[in-house]
């Protein structure tokens, strides 16, 4: 995956859906959407990575993809299509039954 800023699309297993900003810069990632803030790190090589980030609420009359939670850590593994692209799985850490997958599109190389 090609350091950059990204549209994110995510759904989760409850049946819910959002979208927002990813931007990734080395082994950093941030970003946001109309309710929550992500703060977290990647690693990984040849297209396949891991993630760990936390999602943070800052709007309080916006609920997350999984309900009424204001903060949580997502863990996750996804895979890189071409640099441009890339789709995650994962759930919130201690709660497998909380799933979420994320696809991204890259937007633009990040300052």
């Amino acid at each position: 995956m090609i350091d950059g800023i990204y549209h994110v699309t995510f759904s989760s297993n409850s049946n819910d859906f959002g979208e927002g900003i990813a931007v990734f810069k080395g082994n950093s990632v941030n970003g946001g959407d109309h309710g929550y803030i992500y703060t977290g790190t990647k690693s990984g090589q040849d297209g396949k990575f891991s993630s760990t980030l936390t999602i943070r609420q800052w709007n309080p009359s916006v609920q997350s993809v999984f309900g009424e939670a204001k903060e949580f850590v997502l863990e996750l593994n996804g895979s890189s299509s071409g640099g441009n692209s890339f789709l995650a799985h994962g759930q919130i850490a201690g709660q497998p039954q909380a799933k979420i997958s994320i696809r991204g599109r890259h937007l633009s190389a990040a300052a």
